[in-house]
């Protein structure tokens, strides 16, 4: 598909440019930088002219008595080996007057889209873990003219797709009324909850809750004191419960078969929105997180270890009379600050009794602070950090994706006309005999083509061997 000049100006220029670099070079690490800008050099122009190559094979088996030439149009592009630019030809349909680029269609390229999939992709996976700024900072190593606002249009383009994606599938259960249609079967089934609090820009409140819900058959011990969840789905965004608990709901139906689970535990802190997903999971019974009943107790009793013990004591019996009683006696024998802690204490649970007492079930939960810290806090809640709800939105849901091991799936894939790009990559197999012809007449052509190999200079390293290297009839060989 290429032509063998094509080949041989790419590898002189990434020669030539090698030699210079190892004469000038201060340090290795100046060498190394030299060597994959080259490499990128010499990668834009086979890619560009590879591409090329194949919009004219478009042009020519085109039907003519239909579309004809308007002229050529260049678009630049971004990739991973740099920027490029592209030119293709621009095609008229006679009768109708639509145009179009076929080379674009062929590839799936999108009309405005300027930056390529596996870039995108690497500009998502870094933007979950880091600030815009400082992943534009670390791909302008491999990418120069790649900026912070490309990155966070990236990541809003495919936080959209995942946006709509979810609302799609909620409206489907709870709007259309399609049955979810889930397959696998377990016999019980942990559903966590909690909020993550994040600062807001440019909107009414200053701060905004992102509602985080796991989903998982249970855990596996991976080592000594680490459990893996099994099969978890993750759902996260900064909507309403009720949305958070429809799409959950909604995603979980599409993944199991709801209706053959003898057992459903929803656990959280306490907060109303968590218990409400009691009411889209029928038969659930919900459970107060082992992590937040302690962390309440500590809270309240941390300076007096007997009360300490035997509200414990209490809980651990399921016995309310009792642990209202002690907590009742404390609150008397107390002033000030550790009285107001008690007397929250008492409400907190007292609201939660039921949860509380559900302890076969609580016993199995108690990860979602880690799900919490680990998918969405250390990112969204980093020193500085301000969302907008929109963008908020758009970057839990991101987080999410990955937590499920699905981000790369949103990295905007341009599906190509497989069988076309084959047929036009076709390499025809040719007889032994009739390869050797053709290889040694096009060392031949190149031998009398090239005057750099007679010329004044033939002795230079570059032309003595690399460029008369190409020109044997064994590599010849391998491009006829």
């Amino acid at each position: 598909m290429l032509d063998i000049r094509h080949i041989v100006g790419a590898v002189l220029l990434f020669v030539k440019g090698l030699v210079k670099l190892i004469g000038e070079c201060e340090d290795f690490s100046e060498l190394e930088k030299g060597v994959h800008e080259l490499c990128q050099d010499v990668c834009n122009q086979i890619f560009t002219w590879a591409l090329e190559k194949i919009d004219t094979h478009l042009m020519n088996e085109r039907d003519r008595s239909i579309w004809e030439v308007v002229g050529f149009r260049t678009k630049t592009a971004i990739s991973t080996f740099g920027e490029f630019p592209l030119k293709r030809r621009l095609y008229r349909n006679k009768e109708t007057g639509e145009t179009k680029f076929f080379l674009d269609e062929l590839l799936g390229w999108p009309e405005r889209a300027r930056v390529t999939p596996y870039l995108k992709e690497l500009a998502i996976k870094l933007s979950t873990e880091l600030s815009f700024g400082r992943a534009a900072e670390i791909l302008s190593y491999l990418v120069p003219k790649l900026s912070t606002m490309t990155i966070w249009h990236i990541t809003q383009e495919a936080g959209e797709i995942l946006q709509q994606e979810g609302e799609e599938k909620r409206a489907a259960v709870f709007e259309d009324g399609e049955a979810p249609s889930g397959k696998e079967v377990v016999r019980e089934l942990h559903i966590e909850g909690d909020g993550v609090i994040v600062n807001l820009q440019r909107e009414k409140e200053k701060r905004g809750e992102i509602k985080h819900i796991v989903t998982y058959e249970g855990k596996k011990q991976v080592s000594r004191n680490r459990f893996a969840l099994q099969n978890k789905l993750v759902v996260s965004t900064l909507s309403e419960g009720q949305v958070a608990w429809e799409e959950s709901y909604a995603r979980a139906g599409g993944k199991w078969d709801l209706e053959q689970i003898k057992e459903i535990y929803i656990g959280g802190d306490g907060a109303k929105w968590i218990k409400e997903g009691l009411e889209y999971f029928p038969g659930a019974v919900y459970c107060l997180d082992p992590y937040h009943l302690n962390r309440h107790l500590t809270e309240a009793l941390w300076y007096d270890e007997e009360t300490f013990q035997k509200v414990g004591a209490a809980i651990s019996h399921s016995n309310w009379q009792e642990t209202q009683a002690i907590l009742t006696e404390a609150i008397k024998k107390t002033r000030g600050n550790r009285k107001k802690r008690l007397i929250k204490l008492l409400h907190y649970l007292e609201e939660n009794w039921t949860g509380i007492i559900n302890s076969a079930g609580a016993k199995r939960l108690g990860t979602i602070e880690g799900q919490i810290q680990h998918n969405v806090a250390r990112r969204m809640k980093r020193l500085g950090a301000k969302w907008t709800t929109t963008g908020g939105d758009r970057m839990a849901r991101l987080l999410a994706a990955k937590a499920n091991g699905e981000l790369s799936n949103y990295a905007s894939r341009w599906p190509v006309e497989h069988g076309k790009l084959k047929e036009i990559a076709q390499i025809k197999p040719v007889e032994k005999s009739v390869e050797k012809q053709k290889a040694g007449e096009i060392g031949e052509w190149l031998q009398a083509t090239i005057p750099a190999l007679k010329g004044p200079f033939a002795d230079r390293p570059w032309i003595k061997h690399v460029l008369r290297e190409l020109t044997r009839p064994e590599f010849a060989a391998l491009i006829c």
